[in-house]
């Protein structure tokens, strides 16, 4: 191919999804050179075909009761971070599961409001590295870059090796309307969400529908992890369990068949003592999720991959394990939280993008992690501390991911308070080089404060609950974690309460119309001053740490790591 022109920039992100336009956005305000290139021709061309049923399932909740755009962000799960309030995605839909056009539309809306540097209509066909990176067109332009940031997705269907397979109708282009399906037998391999999507979808006409995979549901109520089936999803299992012909099947397919007009498809029950079965359908439809497409890069560049060759691997700081300034946005950040958190939605993952554009930011620009200085006095910080864990909206839907950063300075008696970082960079930054402007080269001690979700054995929704505040450690939702590390050690950690709004701050600073009024807690005498108890204990556990004395550590908990 003849190299036609040649566009040199120092970023370039391949996609103009959420993720690509989420980066940019920060790109842009950092005022750096940067393109971003898409093979369609608008911005957020994914939403216009997913998912099939154009529902989306990320919560857009217009009524919070808070005024704080960053307590809104808690229950906005599509809206992209910027400096305009007023550019929510709640001005393009009310419905709580808004539909999936609406969701298109702002994405290209967002792309112009802030007129970030896109050119669509550009198919990469090729990227290659020899100190910088070539990327190369279907039209044969070369754009060259220092920083390469891959936020295409998940963009290719996974295929499961089954033989026969190559028999099967996939999520990705299968005919969606019911009427296709009437009175027929239908097979979904994959129990995920675009199984029971999918499932959902056709109850009304299919004669029946099984849904099969070797491993049983995990559903998200159980997991606290989205990307688990949801509730809104389930009505199918209704036909399945009060025998509306329907079935979900734990059970491996081991071949598929076409003869005589149907397909015949030979199964292994995962918990029937190896019992194996030849089940007849009309349609086999393979619902078995997405996977990173890796044609693209040749053997200079070619990321490893993993996880059943699904995502690529990086470091703490989405950069590639293999090939350096390399980078990944978006839904494969997943890889470092896989199955745990929310980074691999749009909810999770711009608060990730957040954390890479400051760590560019301080990687390559020379510019400091942003931080706030506090004097290092217990009210000051539980201040700053209480008013996070209450409104952070990172802290509260990256659970255990994403973490705020304390760090001591002895000398000009000072904390240091960082926001949002991930847990895994904050720990390999202590074990390395130390943080930004030496903290840690003067203490070698730090904090992290997270909000995590406790253990729950049996029903999720009936949990014993302790009221006694001492034991907030037994706490089975949500609530704020304090760890005190040296380097990549846990010395101890301090659990606050969980609270059933999540907003530990005092009375008169909670958002408008608060549902609680009063809480007993044992060694309470005025119930109604139950919120003082969250500050108080936290006030305690810093004075100890200022004046360097060891706190009461309950002994379950030395050590002990999520």
């Amino acid at each position: 191919m003849t190299v036609k022109t040649k566009t040199e920039v120092d970023y370039l992100i391949i996609g103009a999804g959420a993720a690509g336009l989420q980066l940019a956005y920060f790109l842009e305000q950092n005022q750096r050179d940067y393109l971003v290139l898409d093979g369609a021709e608008k911005p957020g061309s994914f939403w216009h075909k997913f998912p099939r049923h154009r529902k989306l399932i990320s919560i857009n909740k217009v009524y919070t009761g808070y005024e704080e755009r960053e307590s809104q962000l808690r229950w906005d799960w599509n809206s992209l971070l910027c400096d305009d309030d007023q550019f929510s995605f709640s001005n393009y839909s009310k419905r709580y599961f808004p539909d999936a056009g609406d969701y298109a539309q702002y994405l290209e809306d967002f792309s112009k409001h802030f007129q970030l540097k896109i050119k669509c209509g550009t198919k990469i066909v090729k990227i290659s590295k020899n100190n910088q990176f070539f990327v190369t067109d279907d039209q044969g332009h070369v754009y060259t870059c220092r920083h390469l940031i891959i936020a295409t997705g998940l963009s290719k269907p996974y295929i499961p090796d089954i033989p026969g397979i190559e028999l099967t109708e996939n999520y990705f282009d299968f005919p969606f309307d019911p009427e296709e399906y009437v009175n027929q037998r239908v097979l979904i391999i994959g129990k995920g969400t675009s199984g029971f999507e999918t499932a959902n979808h056709l109850t009304e006409t299919a004669r029946v529908i099984h849904l099969c995979s070797p491993n049983s549901i995990k559903f998200a109520w159980q997991t606290h992890f989205s990307g688990d089936l949801r509730a809104i999803n389930t009505p199918f299992l209704d036909t399945y369990i009060l025998k509306g012909q329907n079935s979900v099947l734990d059970a491996s397919v081991e071949k598929i068949e076409y003869r005589n007009g149907e397909y015949l498809v030979d199964i292994c029950f995962s918990h029937a003592d190896g019992q194996k079965a030849v089940l007849a359908y009309d349609r086999v439809l393979c619902c078995t999720g997405f996977q990173f497409d890796s044609s693209i890069f040749d053997d200079t560049c070619k990321p490893e991959l993993d996880i059943h060759d699904k995502f690529p691997t990086m470091t703490s700081e989405w950069e590639s394990t293999k090939i350096a300034d390399m980078y990944f946005a978006g839904t494969l950040m997943q890889v470092r939280d896989f199955d745990k958190t929310n980074s691999n939605v749009i909810h999770g993952f711009r608060f990730n993008i957040k954390a890479l554009s400051q760590i560019l930011e301080q990687k390559y620009h020379g510019k400091p992690l942003p931080y706030n200085t506090l004097p290092l006095q217990s009210q000051a910080i539980v201040e700053k501390l209480i008013k996070r864990i209450s409104t952070s909206p990172e802290l509260f839907l990256q659970q255990g991911f994403l973490c705020d950063l304390i760090v001591f300075s002895k000398s000009s008696q000072t904390a240091n308070y960082y926001e949002g970082l991930p847990v895994d960079y904050v720990r390999d930054r202590a074990s390395s080089i130390g943080l930004t402007n030496g903290d840690l080269a003067e203490n070698d001690q730090y904090y992290t404060i997270t909000l995590e979700f406790g253990k729950i054995e049996g029903d999720p929704f009936s949990v014993k609950r302790e009221k006694d505040p001492d034991k907030a450690y037994l706490s089975a939702h949500i609530h704020p974690i304090v760890r005190r590390f040296t380097k990549s050690s846990l010395l101890y950690e301090q659990h606050i309460y969980e609270h059933l709004e999540n907003d530990w701050r005092p009375n008169q600073e909670r958002g408008e119309k608060s549902v609680i009024r009063s809480l007993e807690f044992i060694g309470q005498s005025d119930y109604s001053q139950f919120q003082s108890t969250y500050a108080q204990k936290l006030i305690e556990f810093f004075e100890q740490e200022i004046s360097f004395t060891e706190p009461f550590v309950p002994p379950a908990l030395v050590g002990s790591t999520k």
